[in-house]
């Protein structure tokens, strides 16, 4: 009977495959025009993860896969400033022989810098940009303040009470802006559903009713956002998809309060800057959602000891990106990739990217 493989094994085989991808990335981008979409990691004990992936240049009719993106830097420093960033795309991008056609990224303030540096293209991300007009313009207003300081007093004073199922979704405050969908939804529902709510309910989301009008406009507002999201990330950024948010944009937002209409200024003139950047038949992406995604999967993968920062368990990235939702996955070829790469060069690998892991330095310390 074969001998099943350890856990150690399958997982030193997985690194030594991510690390061959990476190394040969350049290889399947030779013919192809491709482009950048980089951003800064959270925070990972004392370190920040720099990841620099190549998707397809040219938008492929659907959102960005995990399967069109090919690593081509996993960048590590404990900050990050716009020099050094530029200097990680430069070294990245010279691994791979040619220049991408354009770079996508957030709106940070080192991130637009280093792109202005590097002398590429820059397309901001259409999730982060719509957001950050969203903040702009409710983020210290009144009645926005209102509206969550009511919510978030009755979901402290009721969580453990017989309504709690009725509470609002839970929001990350620093992201607030960026998953405002579900919070509009649930306020929306409430709003429809409350006169069927048991007395004592309606007595706990009082201020519901009160703030109706107020709710009835943030769902326009996201509505609209929503809209053009999807017409970008589906259709790609292109002089038609701009026309098109454009004139959705006038015909919604821009017919509506003060709010609305600074909210709807500001994507206008966002697609107007966009637009000018664009040749006339060229259709591109505009979405880093991918490596926000890829975020997701490290961090639900790291060890829960902040002291070992990044290691080399970040090799698995690439092998779970040509592995997830791929229907080419049975033609990857595991055992090629095995055979050109050693455990040996994963150490070389760690020692000239990676620094010193502080729980090996611990232990030596204290052993000592």
């Amino acid at each position: 009977m074969d001998k099943v493989p350890s856990y150690n094994t399958i997982e030193g085989w997985t690194r030594k495959c991510g690390l061959d991808d990476i190394k040969h990335a350049p290889e399947v981008l030779e013919d192809k025009e491709y482009a950048i979409v980089t951003d800064e990691c959270m925070m990972i004990g004392s370190e920040k993860l720099l990841p620099i992936i190549a998707v397809p240049a040219e938008h492929q009719g659907q959102p960005i896969q995990p399967n069109d993106v090919k690593v081509i830097g996993l960048n590590v420093k404990q900050g990050w400033t716009a020099e050094t960033v530029n200097a990680a795309i430069k070294d990245n991008v010279a691994t791979v022989g040619k220049a991408p056609k354009y770079i996508i990224t957030d709106n940070d303030v080192k991130m637009r810098k280093a792109v202005k540096l590097s002398g590429h293209v820059w397309h901001r991300d259409i999730s982060h940009t719509l957001a950050m007009f969203m903040e702009r313009t409710y983020k210290n207003d009144a009645d926005f303040m209102d509206f969550n300081e009511r919510v978030a007093r009755c979901k402290k004073q009721f969580c453990m009470k017989e309504v709690a199922y009725l509470q609002s979704p839970s929001q990350r405050v620093k992201a607030r802006f960026m998953n405002l969908s579900d919070c509009v939804a649930w306020a929306d529902s409430m709003l429809q559903a409350f006169y069927r709510l048991q007395p004592y309910e309606q007595e706990v989301f009082s201020f519901i009713p009160m703030c109706a009008s107020f709710i009835d406009e943030l769902k326009e507002m996201v509505s609209c956002i929503h809209h053009v999201e999807t017409e970008m990330k589906h259709r790609g950024l292109c002089k038609v998809t701009i026309a098109e948010c454009r004139h959705h944009v006038s015909m919604t937002v821009m017919r509506g309060n003060y709010r609305m209409q600074m909210v709807g200024r500001q994507i206008l003139d966002y697609l107007k800057e966009e637009e000018n950047q664009l040749d006339e038949n060229e259709v591109v992406n505009n979405s880093s959602d991918i490596i926000e995604s890829m975020f997701g999967m490290f961090k639900y993968m790291q060890s829960p000891n902040k002291l070992n920062g990044v290691t080399t368990l970040v090799l698995h990235l690439p092998v779970m990106l040509a592995l997830k939702e791929s229907p080419d996955s049975k033609n990857y070829n595991v055992n090629v990739r095995l055979m050109r790469t050693r455990m040996k060069d994963i150490t070389l690998w760690r020692d000239e990217n990676l620094s010193k892991n502080l729980v090996t330095k611990r232990i030596n310390t204290l052993r000592a």
